[in-house]
Protein backbone atom coordinates (compact mmCIF):
# COMPACT_ATOMS: atom_id res chain seq x y z
CA UNK A 1 0.00 0.00 0.00
CA UNK A 2 0.83 3.28 -1.11
CA UNK A 3 1.02 5.92 1.35
CA UNK A 4 0.10 9.46 0.13
CA UNK A 5 2.20 12.18 0.23
CA UNK A 6 -0.10 14.47 2.51
CA UNK A 7 0.07 11.57 4.94
CA UNK A 8 4.03 11.49 5.04
CA UNK A 9 3.79 15.55 5.24
CA UNK A 10 1.70 15.48 8.28
CA UNK A 11 3.55 12.87 9.86
CA UNK A 12 6.93 13.88 9.33
CA UNK A 13 6.13 17.38 10.26
CA UNK A 14 4.55 16.32 13.69
CA UNK A 15 7.44 13.66 14.71
CA UNK A 16 10.51 16.65 13.63
CA UNK A 17 8.48 19.36 15.99
CA UNK A 18 8.13 16.73 19.19
CA UNK A 19 11.62 15.21 18.42
CA UNK A 20 13.10 18.63 18.01
CA UNK A 21 11.76 20.10 21.07
CA UNK A 22 12.89 17.61 23.07
CA UNK A 23 16.06 17.29 21.64
CA UNK A 24 16.37 21.60 22.17
CA UNK A 25 15.61 20.41 25.94
CA UNK A 26 18.37 18.31 26.47
CA UNK A 27 20.87 20.62 24.30
CA UNK A 28 19.54 23.78 26.41
CA UNK A 29 21.00 21.44 29.80
CA UNK A 30 23.99 21.20 28.10
CA UNK A 31 24.96 24.59 26.96
CA UNK A 32 24.20 25.67 30.62
CA UNK A 33 26.19 22.90 32.03
CA UNK A 34 29.29 23.74 30.27
CA UNK A 35 28.92 26.99 30.18
CA UNK A 36 27.88 27.18 26.71
CA UNK A 37 25.93 30.60 26.49
CA UNK A 38 26.06 34.25 25.12
CA UNK A 39 26.72 36.75 27.53
CA UNK A 40 26.04 40.50 27.18
CA UNK A 41 29.51 41.47 28.62
CA UNK A 42 31.09 40.18 25.85
CA UNK A 43 29.34 42.95 23.56
CA UNK A 44 27.34 45.43 25.33
CA UNK A 45 26.65 47.54 22.44
CA UNK A 46 25.20 45.11 20.53
CA UNK A 47 23.62 43.00 23.23
CA UNK A 48 21.25 44.02 25.09
CA UNK A 49 19.48 40.92 27.25
CA UNK A 50 19.82 40.71 30.86
CA UNK A 51 21.47 37.88 31.67
CA UNK A 52 23.50 35.11 29.45
CA UNK A 53 21.44 32.91 27.19
CA UNK A 54 22.48 28.96 26.47
CA UNK A 55 23.63 28.42 23.02
CA UNK A 56 23.64 25.60 20.76
CA UNK A 57 19.99 26.28 20.27
CA UNK A 58 20.11 25.02 16.27
CA UNK A 59 23.00 21.95 16.80
CA UNK A 60 19.44 19.93 18.49
CA UNK A 61 17.13 20.38 15.48
CA UNK A 62 19.54 19.57 12.80
CA UNK A 63 20.51 16.55 14.33
CA UNK A 64 16.69 15.42 14.52
CA UNK A 65 16.36 17.11 10.48
CA UNK A 66 19.80 14.92 9.89
CA UNK A 67 18.20 11.40 11.00
CA UNK A 68 14.67 12.42 9.25
CA UNK A 69 16.26 13.59 6.11
CA UNK A 70 18.44 10.16 6.04
CA UNK A 71 15.06 8.26 6.58
CA UNK A 72 13.42 9.20 3.75
CA UNK A 73 16.62 8.95 1.38
CA UNK A 74 16.53 5.62 2.38
CA UNK A 75 13.26 4.57 2.12
CA UNK A 76 13.61 6.11 -1.47
CA UNK A 77 16.59 4.66 -2.56
CA UNK A 78 15.48 0.80 -0.65
CA UNK A 79 11.79 0.86 -0.77
CA UNK A 80 10.12 -0.25 -4.37
CA UNK A 81 7.27 0.88 -3.04
CA UNK A 82 8.23 4.54 -2.06
CA UNK A 83 10.58 4.80 -4.56
CA UNK A 84 7.37 4.17 -7.23
CA UNK A 85 5.70 7.22 -5.53
CA UNK A 86 8.39 9.65 -4.51
CA UNK A 87 11.22 8.25 -6.30
CA UNK A 88 12.15 11.27 -8.67
CA UNK A 89 15.49 11.25 -10.00
CA UNK A 90 17.56 13.75 -8.01
CA UNK A 91 21.18 12.40 -9.58
CA UNK A 92 24.21 13.40 -9.26
CA UNK A 93 22.75 14.59 -5.65
CA UNK A 94 24.51 13.00 -3.03
CA UNK A 95 22.66 13.13 0.50
CA UNK A 96 25.01 12.13 2.28
CA UNK A 97 27.57 14.36 1.07
CA UNK A 98 25.21 17.31 2.23
CA UNK A 99 24.67 15.78 5.49
CA UNK A 100 28.92 15.87 6.57
CA UNK A 101 28.62 19.27 5.36
CA UNK A 102 26.47 20.01 8.15
CA UNK A 103 27.64 18.19 10.30
CA UNK A 104 31.42 20.80 9.50
CA UNK A 105 29.19 23.59 10.45
CA UNK A 106 28.08 21.88 13.85
CA UNK A 107 31.16 21.29 14.62
CA UNK A 108 32.61 24.99 13.18
CA UNK A 109 29.80 26.50 15.65
CA UNK A 110 30.43 24.21 18.76
CA UNK A 111 33.71 25.42 18.36
CA UNK A 112 32.74 29.22 17.86
CA UNK A 113 30.34 29.00 20.74
CA UNK A 114 32.64 27.59 23.16
CA UNK A 115 36.41 29.58 22.22
CA UNK A 116 34.86 32.29 20.93
CA UNK A 117 37.09 31.65 17.80
CA UNK A 118 38.38 34.80 15.49
CA UNK A 119 36.56 35.54 12.19
CA UNK A 120 38.82 34.53 10.09
CA UNK A 121 39.27 31.20 11.52
CA UNK A 122 35.49 30.72 11.31
CA UNK A 123 35.85 31.11 7.46
CA UNK A 124 37.54 27.54 7.26
CA UNK A 125 34.64 25.31 8.42
CA UNK A 126 32.10 27.23 6.51
CA UNK A 127 34.66 27.12 3.12
CA UNK A 128 34.82 22.89 3.95
CA UNK A 129 30.95 22.52 4.28
CA UNK A 130 30.80 24.58 0.82
CA UNK A 131 33.36 22.26 -1.34
CA UNK A 132 31.95 19.29 0.42
CA UNK A 133 28.33 19.88 -0.87
CA UNK A 134 29.16 21.49 -4.41
CA UNK A 135 32.06 18.88 -5.43
CA UNK A 136 31.31 15.57 -2.99
CA UNK A 137 27.44 16.19 -2.69
CA UNK A 138 27.25 17.33 -6.81
CA UNK A 139 24.88 19.99 -5.12
CA UNK A 140 25.37 23.09 -8.34
CA UNK A 141 23.25 25.50 -9.97
CA UNK A 142 23.54 24.40 -13.79
CA UNK A 143 21.14 26.79 -15.32
CA UNK A 144 19.66 29.94 -14.85
CA UNK A 145 16.67 31.93 -16.42
CA UNK A 146 16.10 34.38 -18.93
CA UNK A 147 19.05 36.56 -19.99
CA UNK A 148 21.42 34.45 -18.01
CA UNK A 149 20.54 30.89 -19.62
CA UNK A 150 22.78 30.31 -22.13
CA UNK A 151 25.53 31.22 -20.15
CA UNK A 152 26.54 28.21 -17.36
CA UNK A 153 26.41 25.20 -19.49
CA UNK A 154 29.65 26.97 -21.63
CA UNK A 155 31.39 28.17 -18.88
CA UNK A 156 33.78 26.02 -17.09
CA UNK A 157 33.52 26.02 -13.52
CA UNK A 158 30.61 29.03 -13.49
CA UNK A 159 28.19 26.72 -11.98
CA UNK A 160 30.65 25.99 -8.95
CA UNK A 161 31.59 29.66 -8.31
CA UNK A 162 28.16 30.72 -8.55
CA UNK A 163 26.79 28.33 -6.59
CA UNK A 164 29.50 28.90 -3.82
CA UNK A 165 28.58 32.72 -3.68
CA UNK A 166 25.08 31.60 -3.28
CA UNK A 167 25.69 29.30 -0.73
CA UNK A 168 28.03 31.65 1.16
CA UNK A 169 25.95 35.20 0.79
CA UNK A 170 22.72 32.70 2.68
CA UNK A 171 25.20 31.48 5.06
CA UNK A 172 26.40 34.67 6.12
CA UNK A 173 22.49 36.74 5.94
CA UNK A 174 21.37 34.52 8.20
CA UNK A 175 24.66 33.80 10.33
CA UNK A 176 25.00 37.85 11.01
CA UNK A 177 21.00 38.40 11.26
CA UNK A 178 20.94 35.91 14.51
CA UNK A 179 20.90 38.91 16.72
CA UNK A 180 17.08 39.47 17.23
CA UNK A 181 15.09 36.66 18.93
CA UNK A 182 12.89 34.58 16.55
CA UNK A 183 14.27 36.13 13.55
CA UNK A 184 16.37 33.81 11.54
CA UNK A 185 14.50 30.37 12.63
CA UNK A 186 11.11 32.78 10.92
CA UNK A 187 13.10 33.14 7.71
CA UNK A 188 13.89 29.41 8.03
CA UNK A 189 10.06 28.57 8.56
CA UNK A 190 8.97 31.35 5.80
CA UNK A 191 11.32 29.87 3.62
CA UNK A 192 10.78 26.34 3.62
CA UNK A 193 7.12 27.07 3.23
CA UNK A 194 8.51 28.74 0.38
CA UNK A 195 10.47 26.09 -1.15
CA UNK A 196 8.53 23.54 -0.18
CA UNK A 197 5.34 24.79 -2.41
CA UNK A 198 7.53 25.26 -5.58
CA UNK A 199 8.87 21.41 -5.09
CA UNK A 200 5.42 20.62 -5.96
CA UNK A 201 5.06 23.11 -8.86
CA UNK A 202 3.85 20.44 -11.74
CA UNK A 203 6.78 22.07 -14.07
CA UNK A 204 9.06 20.83 -10.85
CA UNK A 205 7.42 17.19 -9.20
CA UNK A 206 10.28 17.02 -6.32
CA UNK A 207 7.77 15.35 -3.61
CA UNK A 208 11.27 14.19 -2.06
CA UNK A 209 12.70 17.60 -1.69
CA UNK A 210 8.93 18.79 -0.19
CA UNK A 211 9.39 16.22 2.11
CA UNK A 212 13.16 17.50 3.32
CA UNK A 213 11.11 21.10 3.67
CA UNK A 214 8.76 19.90 5.76
CA UNK A 215 11.38 17.94 8.28
CA UNK A 216 13.29 21.41 8.31
CA UNK A 217 10.06 23.35 8.78
CA UNK A 218 9.19 21.09 11.59
CA UNK A 219 12.63 20.93 13.40
CA UNK A 220 12.22 25.30 12.87
CA UNK A 221 8.68 25.16 14.07
CA UNK A 222 10.28 22.59 17.41
CA UNK A 223 12.81 24.81 18.64
CA UNK A 224 10.62 28.24 17.91
CA UNK A 225 9.12 28.01 21.52
CA UNK A 226 12.64 28.52 22.60
CA UNK A 227 13.89 31.42 20.61
CA UNK A 228 10.32 33.52 20.41
CA UNK A 229 11.15 36.59 22.44
CA UNK A 230 12.10 37.10 25.36
CA UNK A 231 14.55 34.04 23.74
CA UNK A 232 15.10 31.38 26.65
CA UNK A 233 17.92 29.64 23.54
CA UNK A 234 19.95 30.93 20.86
CA UNK A 235 20.93 29.50 17.63
CA UNK A 236 24.87 29.67 18.28
CA UNK A 237 26.84 30.01 15.22
CA UNK A 238 26.56 26.75 13.74
CA UNK A 239 22.78 27.11 14.00
CA UNK A 240 22.43 30.64 12.36
CA UNK A 241 24.62 29.18 9.45
CA UNK A 242 22.94 25.98 9.28
CA UNK A 243 19.56 27.75 8.36
CA UNK A 244 21.14 30.01 5.98
CA UNK A 245 22.57 26.81 4.20
CA UNK A 246 19.64 24.70 4.32
CA UNK A 247 17.98 27.82 2.36
CA UNK A 248 20.46 27.74 -0.36
CA UNK A 249 20.84 23.94 -0.80
CA UNK A 250 17.11 23.19 -0.97
CA UNK A 251 16.56 26.23 -2.86
CA UNK A 252 19.02 24.67 -5.53
CA UNK A 253 17.27 21.06 -5.26
CA UNK A 254 13.91 22.94 -5.71
CA UNK A 255 14.43 23.24 -9.44
CA UNK A 256 16.74 25.75 -9.04
CA UNK A 257 14.31 28.61 -7.66
CA UNK A 258 16.93 30.63 -6.90
CA UNK A 259 15.03 34.05 -7.23
CA UNK A 260 12.24 32.72 -5.62
CA UNK A 261 14.24 31.98 -2.51
CA UNK A 262 15.61 35.51 -2.82
CA UNK A 263 12.37 37.18 -2.88
CA UNK A 264 12.38 35.33 0.99
CA UNK A 265 16.41 35.41 2.35
CA UNK A 266 16.68 38.65 -0.26
CA UNK A 267 16.25 40.79 2.51
CA UNK A 268 18.64 40.25 4.78
CA UNK A 269 21.43 39.52 2.02
CA UNK A 270 20.58 43.37 0.87
CA UNK A 271 20.93 44.56 4.73
CA UNK A 272 23.91 42.55 4.78
CA UNK A 273 25.36 44.37 2.02
CA UNK A 274 24.62 47.72 2.86
CA UNK A 275 26.25 47.20 6.59
CA UNK A 276 29.33 46.07 5.30
CA UNK A 277 29.33 49.04 2.92
CA UNK A 278 28.42 51.30 6.13
CA UNK A 279 31.36 50.10 7.57
CA UNK A 280 33.71 49.68 5.07
CA UNK A 281 32.75 53.80 4.09
CA UNK A 282 33.67 54.19 8.41
CA UNK A 283 36.98 52.26 7.49
CA UNK A 284 36.05 49.27 10.15
CA UNK A 285 36.94 45.79 9.44
CA UNK A 286 32.92 44.82 7.68
CA UNK A 287 33.48 41.41 9.44
CA UNK A 288 34.47 41.93 12.97
CA UNK A 289 32.49 45.06 13.85
CA UNK A 290 30.33 44.60 16.62
CA UNK A 291 27.72 47.54 15.96
CA UNK A 292 23.31 47.78 15.45
CA UNK A 293 23.14 48.62 12.13
CA UNK A 294 21.22 45.59 11.07
CA UNK A 295 17.36 47.01 10.26
CA UNK A 296 15.91 44.80 13.05
CA UNK A 297 18.27 46.32 15.76
CA UNK A 298 17.85 50.07 13.98
CA UNK A 299 13.47 49.23 14.64
CA UNK A 300 13.79 48.07 18.09
CA UNK A 301 16.84 51.18 19.13
CA UNK A 302 13.54 53.20 17.74
CA UNK A 303 10.73 51.99 19.88
CA UNK A 304 9.57 49.24 18.85
CA UNK A 305 9.71 45.63 20.94
CA UNK A 306 11.23 42.68 19.82
CA UNK A 307 7.96 40.69 19.02
CA UNK A 308 6.84 43.90 16.94
CA UNK A 309 9.57 43.68 15.10
CA UNK A 310 9.61 40.07 14.68
CA UNK A 311 6.22 40.37 13.68
CA UNK A 312 6.25 43.06 10.76
CA UNK A 313 9.00 40.96 9.20
CA UNK A 314 7.33 38.22 9.06
CA UNK A 315 4.59 39.71 7.13
CA UNK A 316 7.06 41.06 4.53
CA UNK A 317 8.27 37.68 3.76
CA UNK A 318 5.14 36.69 3.62
CA UNK A 319 4.27 38.94 1.46
CA UNK A 320 7.07 39.05 -0.80
CA UNK A 321 7.16 34.76 -0.79
CA UNK A 322 3.71 34.68 -2.07
CA UNK A 323 4.62 37.29 -4.51
CA UNK A 324 7.93 35.24 -5.49
CA UNK A 325 5.37 32.05 -6.14
CA UNK A 326 2.94 34.15 -8.46
CA UNK A 327 5.62 36.06 -10.16
CA UNK A 328 7.53 35.05 -13.02
CA UNK A 329 11.00 35.48 -13.41
CA UNK A 330 10.80 38.72 -14.88
CA UNK A 331 8.75 39.89 -12.22
CA UNK A 332 11.03 38.68 -9.75
CA UNK A 333 13.90 40.56 -10.59
CA UNK A 334 11.86 43.48 -9.95
CA UNK A 335 10.44 42.23 -6.99
CA UNK A 336 14.58 41.78 -5.51
CA UNK A 337 14.80 45.20 -7.26
CA UNK A 338 12.10 47.10 -4.77
CA UNK A 339 13.59 45.17 -1.88
CA UNK A 340 16.53 46.84 -2.55
CA UNK A 341 14.97 50.14 -2.51
CA UNK A 342 12.94 49.76 0.50
CA UNK A 343 16.14 48.37 2.56
CA UNK A 344 17.82 51.08 1.66
CA UNK A 345 14.89 53.24 2.64
CA UNK A 346 14.70 51.88 6.35
CA UNK A 347 18.28 52.52 6.30
CA UNK A 348 17.89 56.29 5.86
CA UNK A 349 15.05 56.53 7.55
CA UNK A 350 16.34 54.94 10.75
CA UNK A 351 19.97 56.61 10.14
CA UNK A 352 17.95 60.00 10.32
CA UNK A 353 15.69 59.69 13.34
CA UNK A 354 18.60 58.48 15.23
CA UNK A 355 20.30 61.32 15.09
CA UNK A 356 17.11 62.97 16.18
CA UNK A 357 16.10 60.49 18.93
CA UNK A 358 19.61 59.65 20.63
CA UNK A 359 17.91 58.30 23.75
CA UNK A 360 16.74 55.50 21.88
CA UNK A 361 19.85 54.30 21.40
CA UNK A 362 20.34 53.07 24.59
Amino acid sequence: MLLSLPFLAISFFFISVVGSFFVTSFFQKIAKHFHIWDDPKSNPLRKKQHAPIPLLGGTGPAFVAIFFMSLLWLLNKYNPEFTAQFGINLEPFRLYWVLVAILILIIGGFLDDKLNIRPHWQVIPITAALLVTIFLGEVRIEALSYPFNSLLPHTPFLPEIITFIWLGFCIAATKFLDGHDGLVTTVGIVSMLTIGSVSLFSHVNQPLIFLFTVVWLGVFAGFLPFNFPNAKMYLGEGGSEIIGFVIGFLSILSGAKIATAGTVIGWFIIDLVLVWLLRILDRRNPLTSGDRLHWHFRLVDLGLSKVRVLVITTLILLVTAHAGLLFGTQEKLWLIGSQIVWVSTIFIITFSLSRFLPARKK
